[in-house]
C-alpha cells in the first residue's frame, strides 16, 4: 500500500466539522492507499506538514479544512510534484466550489483519487504571499479583518453575516486606488480573482480560469452603503457585473494603494494592509479534480 498523508486543522468550522476517519481510511485502503492523520497544532503549521510531504516526496496530501488551510498547505507546494487533494472541512471551502468537489468529504476523496491531476495556476503579492483563489480590498477585507477569532470559529457563515452587518451600519467603508495597465481609478471594493468562486459558489470574477495564469479584476468605483450593499448582494446571481460603477478587465497586476489602515484579504482570510500588488504567476501547484462528466 501506497501512503496518503492527510493534513488536519482540528478547529475547522469551529471544530464542529466531523471528519469520518474510518469511512475516509476504508475507501483509500480500496484504492490500495493508506491513510496517516497530521493535524495542526497552530495557524502556519500547514505549510510545515504539506513541506514534509513534498520533500518525502509523497505523490498526493490531502488537506482536511477550509481555504485558509489550502492556502498554507499550497506555500509548500509550489513547484513541487506533491498534488494538493481537497476534503472540504471548512466554513465555505471555496476551493471544493471552484474544482468541482462534492461536499461530501467521502464522495470528494474517492472522486478525486479517481480523478486527474491538473496544474493550477496560483497569484503572488508582493509581500510574497500566494494566493489560489483572489486578492480582494474593500468591505468584505474590512469585515473579516474586525471579526474577533471567538465570532469566526464559533459563528461560521452566520458570524461573518454579524459583523457585515455591523460594518454596513457604521458606514466607515475604504476607499482607494486601483491600479491597473497604467490606469488607476478610484474605488469602494475591487476583487483581483485567479479563481471564479468567491464567498461560496458565486463567480464574482466569472472570467477569471484557475489553470491558467491571469487575473480577472472586477471594480466597483462607485462609493457608499447605497453602492456597496447592492454589490455585495448581487454577487451570488451575477448581477453585479452589470451594475453602474463596475469595471471589469483582464490583468497580470493589480496594484491597491490606500491609507495604511485599510486591509485586504486574500483566499478569505485577512492578510495585510495596503498598499499591496497582486501579481498572476508563472508558478503552479498540482491539485486532484473529478474526470468532467461525459
Amino acid at each position: 500500500m501506497t501512503t496518503l498523508p492527510v493534513i488536519v486543522n482540528p478547529v475547522a468550522r469551529g471544530g464542529r466539522a466531523r471528519l469520518p476517519r474510518e469511512q475516509l481510511e476504508r475507501l483509500a485502503a480500496q484504492r490500495g492507499m493508506r491513510v496517516e492523520w497530521w493535524p495542526t497544532r497552530e495557524p502556519g503549521h500547514a505549510t510545515e506538514l504539506a513541506a514534509r510531504a513534498a520533500r518525502d516526496r509523497f505523490p498526493t496530501v490531502g488537506v482536511w479544512g477550509g481555504d485558509g488551510t489550502y492556502n498554507e498547505a499550497a506555500r509548500a507546494l509550489v513547484g513541487t510534484e506533491t498534488a494538493l487533494l481537497a476534503l472540504p472541512g471548512g466554513t465555505t471551502s471555496v476551493l471544493a466550489y471552484e474544482l468541482g468537489i462534492p461536499r461530501d468529504p467521502e464522495t470528494a476523496l474517492v472522486l478525486q483519487l479517481e480523478g486527474e491531476r491538473r496544474s493550477m495556476a496560483v497569484g503572488r503579492t508582493d509581500a510574497g504571499q500566494i494566493f489560489l483563489l483572489m486578492v480582494s480590498t474593500g468591505p468584505d477585507a474590512l469585515i473579516l479583518n474586525n471579526l474577533s477569532p471567538f465570532l469566526k470559529l464559533r459563528g461560521g457563515k452566520a458570524g461573518i453575516t454579524a459583523q457585515a452587518v455591523v460594518e454596513f451600519l457604521r458606514g466607515n467603508l475604504p476607499q482607494f486606488t486601483v491600479a491597473i495597465n497604467g490606469e488607476s481609478v478610484r474605488a469602494s471594493w475591487c476583487i483581483a480573482g485567479n479563481a471564479r468562486s468567491y464567498g461560496g459558489p458565486y463567480a464574482a470574477t466569472p472570467g477569471a480560469d484557475p489553470f491558467r495564469p491571469g487575473l480577472e479584476v472586477v471594480t466597483l468605483t462607485r462609493h457608499g452603503r447605497r453602492a456597496v450593499v447592492p454589490f455585495f448582494f448581487s454577487i451570488p446571481s451575477g448581477r453585479h457585473l452589470r451594475m453602474r460603477g463596475v469595471q471589469r478587465c483582464a490583468a497580470r497586476e493589480v496594484r491597491f494603494e490606500g491609507s495604511e489602515d485599510i486591509p485586504y484579504q486574500l483566499d478569505g482570510d485577512p492578510a495585510g494592509f495596503l498598499p499591496v500588488t497582486a501579481r498572476a504567476s508563472d508558478e503552479r501547484v498540482w491539485v486532484l479534480v473529478p474526470r468532467p462528466v461525459s
